[in-house]
């Protein structure tokens, strides 16, 4: 499979996620719902077993540096990594018990985790490489919280910005005015 081809998986099961939430199917308390619920979703979509992988190494990456939320490729079983097509990062931003402090910790770790191990395998991955925010955040004030700001500018622009620097793509699930989500390929 191309970097091409496994986008078009992606993008179904971003979507599917979306209607499965406003259906009142699935409610992700943790990232890892998130992550569990695309998984499920490439499978289904046509994405081979013995190409999806979570939580997994790549190679051309130092052992001890950073596993990837959901890696599509080919396995090297010899070297215990997977030679990547696509690099999705999740990170969940949830409308269910999560405080303020959580939520800025959070973004936080997006830009100095997330688009920095992104931005480091352009090496070994130029164009597969993709940054999924799923934003519950839905108050009387916002419709995501990536529509609020950070240092006096909208968190949405400061993750576009970023992401168009690096050559990342960038997926924003997020509520409409009326909390219910969609889905939203910001760069």
């Amino acid at each position: 499979m191309d970097t091409k081809t496994t986008f078009g998986l992606l993008r179904r099961p971003l979507q599917d996620l979306c209607d499965a939430f406003n259906q009142k199917k699935f409610f992700p308390l943790l990232e890892a719902d998130v992550a569990a619920y695309l998984y499920c979703r490439l499978r289904e979509n046509g994405c081979p077993l013995s190409e999806i992988y979570s939580e997994t190494r790549l190679c051309g990456v130092s052992r001890g540096e950073r596993k990837f939320d959901l890696v599509i490729g080919q396995a090297n079983t010899i070297l215990g990594c997977v030679q990547p097509v696509l690099v999705v990062q999740i990170k969940a931003f949830q409308r269910w018990g999560h405080s303020p402090q959580q939520h800025r910790r959070r973004f936080k770790s997006v830009l100095s985790e997330d688009i920095e191990s992104l931005k480091q395998i352009s090496s070994i991955l130029q164009d597969g490489r993709a940054e999924v925010i799923a934003d519950f955040v839905f108050t009387s004030q916002s419709s995501g919280y990536l529509s609020g700001k950070w240092n006096g500018r909208i968190r949405r622009d400061i993750l576009a910005e970023l992401c168009r620097e690096a050559n990342i793509a960038l997926f924003w699930i997020r509520p409409d005015r009326q909390g219910q989500m969609e889905m939203e390929r910001v760069v």
